[in-house]
């Protein structure tokens, strides 16, 4: 239990931190007005850097949770030109491996992953930075930015995790200069997202593909590139490993995780529902996909100039954290995924108490999955179970994260009601 006793002392303290820096939140503001853009590279120094020097490199500490798999097998069968899903068990895209190849030629070490992930993070701050909430003064833009490096969340994940879930976010944003003049280009680095990150990429593609079709000339380069960058690799892999590549993938759904509404719901399910794996599996995907088309309709009919830009952040967080509520594999990692855009575009911090449950949120978030997994993954079947004040607590943490998921869909699902484009109005809050 030690590492959910530091995670949870880190979380605690950068929380207490942000308080202070929401209780201070206009002198903060006006003291970054005075400096410039390398604040934030400031902060992934103090916050990102220096951390990994000193929890990796003078105390010695190996990363754990996907890391070890992230370095082996996955990047070093790719360094020596492996096939994923013939020759290692692959969850991920076919190229997710071999972008970390070339970091894991520099120096052949699981901490390499981790400081490969800091690049990402870092990369996808810039790059929120400089086309969200450019409305703002320059201290607004930066508060914002020194907030997210404080958040528990990103930090665990990041430093301690590893995780690559910010990724997805930098390849639609890597999009985003391209899509108005250049959809085939476009097209291509969303492709390459699909084929780099992991499969739930593709939650993402069919929203931007079907908001293309507005357009013909547009929806016909976009789709020529995805097409042009995917179906060759698709077809290789298919030839090297059959239909590995799709069984490895879909069989990651057949776990159950926490928290989601699967495991909220547990106790009190009976014997034949809690057998139904594959109700839960696709009944999740259909609800994810419902909502994520209603986010599309609603887009369409009220904002039909709306570019890409204006929209995918708000499509991006609704889809991901519907996502992460049902389904029966979602932990409270996923949460991660849209944390940057959020604070980008929909956090507003004049609200206090909305800022304090962010920050209440991100505490539970970067804690419960070394709990849950040191609890020893607990699934439970009774509501006796809570008798135990270990599994009543770990409980409650579930229910406050499924409804900050749910909060943050339905907080993305309004903003796309407002009338404005993001780059004129204030910032979206419910």
């Amino acid at each position: 239990m030690l590492i959910v006793y530091i995670k949870t002392a880190v979380s605690v303290a950068l929380g207490l931190t942000l308080l202070g820096l929401l209780w201070q939140r206009l002198t903060v503001t006006k003291l970054l007005q005075q400096t410039g853009t390398w604040v934030l590279d400031g902060c992934w120094i103090v916050l990102r850097l220096l951390p990994f020097i000193v929890t990796y490199i003078i105390l010695g500490y190996q990363p754990q949770s996907d890391v070890a798999t992230f370095y082996n097998p996955s990047g070093m069968s790719a360094l020596e030109g492996g096939i994923p899903y013939r020759d290692v068990y692959s969850c991920y895209s076919p190229l997710f491996g071999y972008w970390l190849a070339p970091f894991l030629s520099l120096w052949s070490d699981m901490r390499m992953v981790v400081l490969a992930m800091m690049i990402v993070e870092w990369l996808a701050v810039r790059l929120t930075f400089r086309y969200y909430q450019t409305q703002e003064t320059l201290g607004e833009r930066l508060f914002r930015g020194v907030f997210y490096y404080f958040l528990p969340l990103p930090f665990v994940m990041c430093v301690f995790s590893g995780q690559e879930d910010v990724i997805l976010w930098l390849f639609a944003l890597l999009a985003l200069p391209l899509m108005p003049s250049r959809p085939f280009a476009a097209g291509l680095v969303l492709g390459l997202g699909m084929l780099a990150t992991k499969a739930v990429f593709v939650l993402l593609l069919i929203p931007v593909w079907l908001l293309t079709l507005s357009k013909r000339q547009a929806a016909i380069r976009f789709t020529a590139g995805l097409a042009i960058i995917g179906l060759p690799v698709a077809l290789f892999i298919f030839w090297k490993a059959g239909p590995l590549f799709i069984e490895q993938q879909s069989h990651e759904g057949d776990w159950l995780k926490a928290p989601n509404w699967r495991s909220l719901l547990n106790p009190i399910l009976s014997d034949g529902l809690r057998a139904a794996s594959g109700i839960w599996k696709w009944g999740g995907l259909i609800v994810t996909l419902f909502v994520m088309l209603a986010g599309v309709w609603r887009i369409r009919v009220k904002h039909a100039n709306w570019q890409y830009k204006d929209y995918i952040p708000f499509i991006y967080i609704l889809t991901y954290s519907i996502m992460s509520v049902v389904q029966q594999n979602a932990i409270s990692n996923y949460a991660y995924l849209f944390m940057l855009p959020l604070i980008f575009t929909l956090a507003d911090f004049r609200r206090i108490w909305y800022s304090v449950g962010l920050v209440g949120f991100n505490i539970l978030a970067a804690i419960h999955p070394s709990l849950w997994w040191r609890l020893g993954q607990p699934y439970y079947d009774r509501l006796s179970a809570f008798g135990d004040p270990k599994a009543a607590l770990e409980y409650l943490i579930e229910i406050l994260i499924v409804i900050g998921f749910i909060y943050y869909a339905i907080q993305a699902m309004n903003a796309l009601r407002k009338s404005k484009r993001i780059s004129m109005a204030k910032p979206y809050a419910v």
